[in-house]
């Protein structure tokens, strides 16, 4: 860790005043306070320059991008699985889309509580230090709060699953740029699946399954199958409110292609679009990011996609392997039993949360060994392109790009297949 945020950590530790004064309000220690106050502030401008804290991507494609967020409540549901939560399943979506950007737009941040997710890594265990990940809130996107979505066009809808304990902002770069080029990404956070969520009420629900290794969730195949679903089915419910948008927000509904949906997501996240496209006839094409594989059942590694799939991921070895190597094996096996598209890429070098925004902001990730040897403008810079294509083609009847062409413009990527 840079020397400067040992410092600071040291310095911004909580302290209690103690003394015979109940409320410790002397004039000293108002004066202290004041000269605290100013100095935390200068911390967090060095820690942002020490951090080179970096915003979201510039996006490549001509249209503006305007973001909204709604609550919407699933009455069919329960709102969790175990006992004691009992209300119906709420979910918290945002929806980035073309827009026509006007003077009077905000631009939107990064992450709805930056204090939200300060705490959410270090109740997973990450040890980052506060006054780096509370900077979080400093990150600028291209996208910008409730703009008027753009009129007389209709675009392909994409949506997106988030890995286990992460967020539904967590690939914002990939987000972005896909509206950018003319697509409607739509993502949920997956209540108590996410890190949290933060609801229109300003209430915070934390996630009740990713823990840090010292504290592990230990739960049935039986249990994990249960939550698994309550994903798959946020992803079926959200489905259903497309069809029924005009109620949430016409102006985005009038431009929205319904008959064009495709899904992407990360890690656990890559493994519900997986299995969300497999079972729900309105996706017609799956995006994966080093998703989990590790313990599906041979009755789906068997099963004919019969969709155009595409995944990304890294299959490191040694001390560094994130997943087992069953992982990958199965991961092969489902791909080449699809009749349709397959591809799928290696990228040696890369670690697991590579695929995510989070290593792409600051280069101390690195320093923190969440990040692998290759660059991540490199990653960011593959993983918008590939995807890109891969949706152009499978929701816009754009031709198939022969995937070698990635081979020759990234020649640390391993092409394993291409189908």
């Amino acid at each position: 860790m840079h020397p400067w945020l040992n410092w600071i950590e040291h310095l911004t530790t909580d302290q209690k005043v103690v003394g015979s004064n109940p409320t410790g309000c002397t004039m000293k220690n108002i004066c202290i306070l004041i000269i605290s106050v100013i100095f935390l502030f200068s911390c967090s401008i060095v820690v942002n320059k020490v951090a080179n804290i970096r915003d979201i991507k510039e996006v490549t494609g001509e249209f503006a991008i305007g973001t909204k967020r709604f609550q919407i409540i699933d009455s069919t549901r329960k709102s969790w699985y175990l006992d004691g939560y009992d209300g119906y399943r709420t979910l918290m979506l945002q929806v980035w889309y073309p827009s026509d950007v006007n003077i009077y737009d905000i631009r939107s941040s990064y992450i709805d509580n930056e204090k939200a997710f300060t705490y959410t890594l270090k109740n997973q265990g990450y040890g980052v230090p506060s006054m780096l990940t509370d900077q979080i809130g400093s990150i600028k996107c291209n996208s910008w709060d409730s703009s008027k979505p753009l009129k007389n066009n209709k675009f392909p809808i994409v949506i997106f699953s988030h890995g286990h304990g992460g967020l539904r902002t967590q690939n914002t770069n990939q987000v972005e740029e896909l509206v950018s080029h003319g697509f409607i990404v739509m993502a949920v956070d997956h209540t108590y699946d996410a890190g949290f969520v933060e609801f229109l009420n300003g209430n915070i629900e934390y996630s009740l399954t990713s823990r840090p290794d010292s504290s592990p969730i230990i739960e049935s195949p039986e249990e994990f199958n249960t939550r698994f679903f309550y994903r798959i089915n946020d992803i079926n419910f959200l489905i259903n409110q497309i069809n029924s948008f005009h109620i949430l927000d016409n102006e985005i509904f009038s431009i929205m292609d319904t008959s064009s949906i495709g899904i992407f997501g990360h890690s656990l996240g890559g493994l519900t679009s997986i299995y969300a496209a497999l079972n729900n006839k309105s996706i017609k094409s799956c995006y994966a990011l080093d998703a989990l594989f590790e313990s599906v059942p041979d009755s789906i590694l068997n099963r004919d996609f019969k969709k155009p799939i595409f995944h990304i991921g890294q299959n490191n070895k040694g001390d560094t392997q994130y997943w087992e190597d069953s992982n990958f094996d199965n991961l092969k096996t489902f791909l080449n039993n699809n009749s349709n598209n397959s591809i799928m890429i290696d990228i040696p070098g890369s670690y697991h949360y590579d695929y995510t925004d989070f290593t792409y902001f600051t280069y101390l990730t690195k320093r923190m060994n969440f990040s692998g040897e290759i660059s991540t403008d490199d990653m960011v810079n593959i993983m918008n392109e590939t995807l890109l294509d891969f949706l152009n083609a499978s929701l816009k009847n754009y031709n198939f790009i022969d995937p070698t062409i990635y081979k020759t413009k990234y020649p640390m990527i391993d092409l394993i297949i291409k189908n």
